[in-house]
């Protein structure tokens, strides 16, 4: 083994475990301020959801938001099932809410940032609230999240962790719930380390002024992903306004993982193809930790064939491993997760290094579908 490998690796190893301690701290109790009475407009936009609708509609319906000073506005994005008469059919039910049906796309811009836009044009709220069809927001969701705006807030974030539950109890659909709880850990302790590099659009919130001061969706518009990330890192770079994360396990919201591997496989190619238009310092960062990963993938690998390879990977996952639980047991664990994820971990150790090397290779390799078309 040339000596400068491990070397490299030691080295690429400080740099991740001292990116883990430097955001460690962005992990830190939530501390609400009065924010009900602020205008609000819950965006939600489906493609083919009559199914998932309801369940949305009884949690919407639900909401704990003083006054009821919120409206919701529904995009039917050319939907092939019953899901403009869902949405019509509450409507009528309840007051507040608006249907919007769209039946084509114009050029320049994806599906559905073209749908969420045409939402947020018309929406009267001073704060856009964006979800998804199959999600559960509970019932002080909205509340929580807007008591997390302040003056200079022009974004907030929310945890959007995987349900486990029902017809998600598989082992395999747990481990998906661990990989979303780990992603929800980076997303806060960068936010709140004022270094935002990731979110979720199924708990998204943000000023309406923020996002048209960031040019909106921009030239990130034609992609079929980054309604949320690549929107986040425009707001956070363009509109001058701060991105936070709001800790609170009330603003959580639950939504349906990938009900199969094939359909993780084309979730995770289409969220990896957006990942080298963040901004050049998150791309340097992450490009960082994907080095190191490359690093472990070659390690373990070579430990087939050499003692000092065998060595030093076990030296080196023991040590990732070390620092990953240490952040994810204690400050993570508290403020987000109620159920004991972290018990699967030792089952996605391995796993995740090929899994991390390999799907931003795929990302930009193979073309990217939503709802089955390109």
């Amino acid at each position: 083994m040339n000596p400068l490998f491990p070397l490299t690796t030691f080295l690429i190893l400080a740099y991740y475990t001292g990116l883990i301690i430097f955001f460690r701290k962005g992990l830190s109790p939530f501390f609400p301020v009065p924010g009900e009475g602020t205008s609000v407009s819950i965006v939600v936009s489906a493609r083919n959801e009559e199914k998932n609708l309801p369940s949305l509609f009884d949690a919407l319906a639900g909401q704990r938001y003083g006054g009821n000073d919120f409206e919701i506005i529904l995009i039917d994005d050319r939907s092939s099932d019953r899901t403009l008469e869902a949405m019509r059919s509450f409507a009528e039910k309840k007051s507040g809410v608006r249907v919007l049906s769209i039946r084509d796309v114009p050029a320049g811009i994806s599906p559905k940032k073209n749908a969420l836009s045409r939402g947020i044009e018309t929406a009267q709220g001073e704060i856009i609230v964006t979800t998804d069809a199959d999600c559960r927001p509970g019932p002080d969701w909205l509340s929580t999240l807007v008591s997390a705006f302040r003056k200079d807030t022009g974004m907030v974030l929310g945890y959007a962790p995987y349900r486990s539950d029902g017809p998600y109890r598989s082992l395999f659909h747990r481990l998906l719930a661990l990989e979303y709880f780990s992603m929800g850990a980076v997303a806060a302790v960068s936010a709140n380390s004022g270094h935002p590099s990731t979110c979720n659009g199924a708990n998204l919130a943000f000023r309406k002024r923020s996002f048209l001061a960031s040019g909106g969706y921009g030239d990130s518009a034609t992609r079929l992903s980054g309604d949320d990330d690549l929107l986040m890192h425009r707001i956070h770079r363009l509109s001058g306004d701060r991105v936070v994360f709001c800790t609170s396990k009330a603003a959580a919201v639950f939504n349906n993982p990938p009900a199969g591997l094939g359909e993780f496989v084309r979730q995770r190619i289409r969220f990896s193809s957006k990942h080298l238009d963040y901004p050049p310092a998150v791309v340097a960062a992450l490009s960082g930790v994907y080095l190191f990963y490359c690093c472990m993938l070659i390690l373990l690998i070579g430990s087939f064939f050499s003692g000092g390879c065998r060595i030093l990977a076990a030296l080196c996952i023991g040590f990732k491993t070390w620092a990953e639980l240490a952040f994810l047991l204690r400050p993570a664990q508290k403020l987000l997760e109620d159920r004991d994820l972290l018990k699967y971990y030792p089952l996605i150790v391995i796993p995740h290094l090929f899994y991390v090397v390999l799907f931003p290779v795929l990302g930009q390799i193979i073309p990217v579908k939503w709802k089955d078309r390109p």
